[in-house]
């Protein structure tokens, strides 16, 4: 659970998988902190402590000089 302060003073507790943008009861939606905060993930071809490496397909990128760019797989 994590316990959502906003600027009014009220807070609310959510669940780690919240859908939605929290509001308290007075209609409030800007957050003034959280406690606990926890460090964000990643997730992708990116390699760190709060990184989940995924092999992600091979792309096409048309910002090259030369013309079209196409990145090669990524291996763990």
């Amino acid at each position: 659970m994590v316990t959502v302060i906003f600027v009014c003073g009220h807070s609310v507790q959510l669940g780690d998988k919240a859908g939605a943008s929290p509001r308290c009861g007075c209609g409030c939606a800007t957050v003034a902190r959280t406690m606990p905060s926890r460090p964000p993930r990643f997730t992708g071809t990116c390699t760190g402590p709060y990184a989940d490496f995924k092999a992600l397909e091979p792309g096409v990128v048309n910002v090259a000089p030369g013309g079209a760019l196409t990145l090669k797989k990524q291996e763990s």
